[in-house]
């Protein structure tokens, strides 16, 4: 009884110490040394917006990420959720004045490794976005074989009541309608770019574009990210938290007053 106590008691520790590795390195903490703080675009309460670091599907491949470490959407506090669902509403009314659609996803793989989370979002032309149910909803009837402890295809209306705490999943949105999601039973038969893959099918990319997620070269991911800012001037929601802190805060750019 002991010798399991001990045994109980080192791999608690471990995992703990796993956790705090897994903080230490992190490259999308707020307060990170490792966060490319460059493709930020704005900063808001408890979340932010960035650019991607590598070559992305479109110039205008952006994602969402909570300040803080948390491995999954599902994990959420209420005011991050709900903060985070203010930079979609923002997204899809940019991409709407262009005549686009877009899709946002989250691949929320290996969990138990404590990984930060973010949601990417990709602008679609209208037709393709039309579409884009269809396509993911055969491709996730499809993956992972023939036998399955959990149905395949979830059809979103609340992710935080549809899947467990703790379980790896893959989510997609259509703009601001409810998407899908699957559970991720088998890591080795859902691959990290099934989302990717699918997308760059839609808009007819090379393989090169989903296969391998290289970094950018510096001058392009500036370049990305001063051109998104432009864009997102006319929709950042996060200037009002700004002008509610006064006459004191700097009249930098979005990111100033949260990143110091």
């Amino acid at each position: 009884m002991e010798g399991d106590l001990k045994i109980f008691i080192l791999s608690i520790f471990i995992k703990h110490k796993r956790i705090e590795r897994s903080f230490d390195d992190c490259s999308r903490c707020i307060d990170s040394s490792r966060l490319a703080k460059h493709n930020i675009i704005a900063v808001g309460i408890n979340t932010y917006l960035a650019v991607v670091e590598w070559d992305g599907l479109d110039d205008e491949h952006v994602i969402i990420v909570p300040t803080q470490h948390c491995s999954s959407s599902i994990q959420l506090d209420e005011n991050v959720w709900d903060e985070m669902r203010l930079w979609r509403k923002g997204l899809v009314a940019l991409w709407k004045e262009q005549g686009k659609d877009c899709v946002f996803f989250e691949m929320a793989r290996h969990v138990d490794s404590n990984p930060h989370l973010y949601v990417e979002c990709v602008p679609l032309e209208q037709e393709i976005g039309d579409m884009a149910p269809i396509h993911f909803k055969k491709a996730i009837n499809e993956c992972e074989g023939e036998y399955m402890d959990n149905k395949k295809l979830i059809e979103t209306k609340d992710l935080r009541r549809q899947i467990p705490k703790g379980f790896s999943y893959f989510a997609v949105d259509f703009g601001l309608s409810n998407g899908y999601a699957h559970v991720i039973e088998s890591h080795d038969h859902f691959p990290a770019t099934f989302a990717t893959e699918i997308i760059a099918g839609m808009l007819d990319l090379p393989p090169k574009k989903w296969r391998k997620r290289e970094t950018d070269e510096m001058s392009k991911q500036k370049s990305r990210a001063e051109k998104f800012k432009q864009l997102w001037e006319p929709f950042d929601w996060t200037k009002r938290l700004r002008s509610q802190e006064g006459p004191s805060t700097s009249s930098g750019s979005s990111t100033s007053s949260r990143r110091e």
